[in-house]
């Protein structure tokens, strides 16, 4: 049996919300699965690979937009894939840890028809 270890820096809180990425060759939309200040979960429109730094433009329902300027993918799975988020962009940081408190306070998703 392999054992693996959760690497995770902080608690994930499930965020749903639009996101584009981007390496500069392709442009890619998609959704977040789960996010915190150093990471997350995306389900994205386009393949990445683990290593591939990518460009990420966060669109959150409650506030603007947030770039950011560097993520790291760690892991792929199909279409999903986790990012590593740059430590040192500490302004982006402390507005994912805003998003993450606004989302807690909303419904997590809606359902229209």
């Amino acid at each position: 049996m392999m054992f693996h270890s959760d690497k995770r820096m902080g608690l994930r809180v499930p965020i749903t919300c639009a996101v584009y990425y981007s390496n500069g060759a392709f442009h890619a939309s998609g959704i977040t699965a789960n996010l915190t200040h150093s990471g997350g979960c995306l389900h994205g429109s386009h393949d990445v690979q683990v290593g591939m730094e990518l460009m990420l433009l966060l669109i959150p329902p409650t506030q603007s937009a947030l770039l950011i300027k560097k993520a790291t993918v760690r892991w792929v799975r199909d279409r999903s894939f986790g990012v590593q988020l740059d430590k040192d962009d500490t302004a982006t940081s402390c507005e994912l840890d805003q998003v993450a408190f606004d989302q807690q306070q909303t419904p997590l998703s809606f359902m229209t028809h």
